[in-house]
């Protein structure tokens, strides 16, 4: 995709996403309830950092849904403009100090506009069962 100045590359798809959007919908934690256990979480998470946003999220075929976030008002958003993608794709940590600055993300949706983001911090979650990375 490219939005304006920047090139935001989409994250390249794996050759077993199928495999890991069949362990993640088998996880059936996908488009549950809030829960006090994760919503702890990332309180303390962006209470500890001084970040105003904190998730903990998980990526489906066409989306990056939220299971707990404090800072951010939408409860999804396409996967097409997900940082956290780029965490599930290749698996590893992403650190992004100014995302304003990066030439991946600069023009990205979330960083001109709501809400807003200046950084970003991702961490892989691979479930011990599994290699899959279902999210950040």
């Amino acid at each position: 995709f490219f939005f304006g100045l920047c090139a935001m590359p989409p994250a390249r798809r794996r050759s077993d996403e199928s495999e890991r959007m069949e362990w993640l919908r088998k996880g059936a934690i996908l488009d549950t309830p809030q829960e006090k256990e994760y919503d702890d979480i990332v309180q303390t998470l962006s209470r500890v950092s001084g970040f105003p946003m904190a998730l903990v999220s998980l990526v489906d075929d066409t989306r990056q849904w939220f299971k707990a976030r404090t800072g951010l008002k939408v409860p999804e958003i396409s996967r097409m403009v997900s940082f956290c993608d780029h965490v599930v794709e290749n698996r590893k940590p992403l650190i992004v100090l100014n995302a304003e600055a990066h030439p991946f993300f600069c023009d990205n949706p979330l960083v001109t506009g709501e809400p807003g983001m200046r950084c970003y911090i991702g961490y892989p979650i691979i479930p011990p069962s599994t290699t899959h990375c279902f999210g950040s």
